[in-house]
């Protein structure tokens, strides 16, 4: 698949998200999310996985959740197509290097 959408390599504000995707929980392994849908940037379909049960970490200046707490609140995530798009950087196979968030499902996680 090729894109002659170019290589972003920017955040979406917070403000601006909160993209649809289809969640899943697999079991398989310690288990872990997996969420499929297009890249708001891009359009390109994607897929994201996250372990089960992983802990928030310190992104750049400030903490960004990385997985959600009890509030429902939407994951933040980097687009992980794997289209070509024009002046992507050397070393990445994937994604237009846009960050967004993703929405949290509205029945809760799968599990």
């Amino acid at each position: 698949m090729s894109s002659t959408v170019p290589y972003v390599g920017r955040d979406l504000p917070p403000t601006d998200a909160s993209a649809h995707f289809l969640w899943a929980y697999r079991p398989e392994g310690e288990g872990r999310y997996e969420v499929t849908g297009e890249c708001p940037v891009c359009r390109c379909p994607m897929t994201k996985v996250w372990p089960y049960g992983q802990h928030t970490t310190a992104k750049g200046p400030f903490s960004r959740r990385q997985r959600p707490d009890a509030d429902d609140g939407p994951w933040y995530t980097k687009c992980t197509c794997t289209s070509w798009h024009v002046n992507r950087p050397d070393g990445l196979d994937r994604g237009c290097g846009a960050g967004f968030w993703i929405a949290f499902p509205p029945n809760g996680l799968p599990q």
